[in-house]
């Protein structure tokens, strides 16, 4: 599978987004703003402040966004760690800050579910959290000592989360108890991650600095090499876009941040549609 550079000279880029008209929304953590990649060119969205982590594309044409909070590294010590909804060259609405009586830590990446509700990691809290339009929500699970990030779902719409330190994927079964999909090597560090419609699911890979391409039944298959650490990815048809950086610490002042595209062999998974 063949990797190209479209953008270097970022902050800390994640959670890609794709725009009907096909341009590629992406956050970046280290300026607080969501990035527009079109015709070869990158420039500001929308402001959100903070340190945007994870985003997604509403059914509304809004794009929803895990905002990190005051990360170091962003200038701003001001934003709220919690789900801000953005439209382009908008002010960016806070939806959230606490669910279900717990306050949010520093949410990270987020997916819209089968039941339409809004499913997010909150890493800084090692939980993972679903909300709906009304404003409720609910507290799905507490995973501490394994920092999830990365979120997504399958094609038979099982919800899927990546758990960093703990080197793993893991899913949530019908019976609602969690299990390990894919054990990885100490190598990897698992971020953000993508399906493809065969079942196989690309995982981006901060410390084995690509993306790791594994079976449907959680088997390493193959992996891409960028040579920098990649934070998340998304589908566009058969290509996937790849948000990456040369330093792995949100902290680092230097503007070491990249975007990729990578063509290959897979059609991606349409991702659920939903907005709150």
């Amino acid at each position: 599978m063949e990797a190209t550079p479209l953008a270097s000279g970022l902050g800390f880029p994640e959670g890609p987004v794709v725009l009907p008209d096909g341009g590629i929304v992406f956050c970046d953590g280290n300026v607080g703003e969501l990035l527009l990649y079109e015709d070869g060119a990158v420039d500001t969205y929308a402001v959100t402040g903070g340190s945007p982590w994870g985003a997604v594309l509403g059914a509304d044409g809004a794009i929803y966004v895990t905002q990190g909070g005051n990360v170091p590294g962003s200038g701003d010590t001001s934003a709220v760690p919690g789900i801000q909804r953005v439209r382009r060259g908008g002010s960016a609405e806070l939806l959230c800050s606490e669910v279900a009586g717990y306050t949010l830590g520093g949410p990270n990446d987020l997916a819209f579910g089968p039941d339409g509700r809004l499913y997010f990691t909150d890493s800084e809290a090692e939980r993972l959290f679903a909300i709906d339009g009304s404003g409720g929500g609910e507290l799905l699970l507490e995973r501490p000592g394994t920092y999830p990030n990365g979120i997504a779902f399958d094609a038979q719409q099982r919800l899927y989360w990546t758990e960093s330190l703990a080197h793993r994927v893991c899913r949530l079964d019908d019976d609602g108890r969690p299990t390990t999909f894919a054990q990885l090597s100490d190598g990897h560090v698992p971020d953000g991650m993508a399906f493809a419609a065969d079942g196989r699911l690309f995982v981006s890979a901060t410390i084995k600095e690509g993306v790791t391409v594994l079976s449907p039944d959680g088997e390493v298959l193959e992996e891409i090499h960028l040579g920098e650490h990649a934070t998340n990815c998304i589908f566009a048809g058969s290509t996937l876009y790849v948000t990456a950086t040369r330093v792995a610490d949100i902290e680092a002042s230097e503007r070491t941040g990249t975007f990729w595209r990578v063509e290959t062999d897979a059609v991606g998974l349409d991702l659920i549609p939903g907005g709150l």
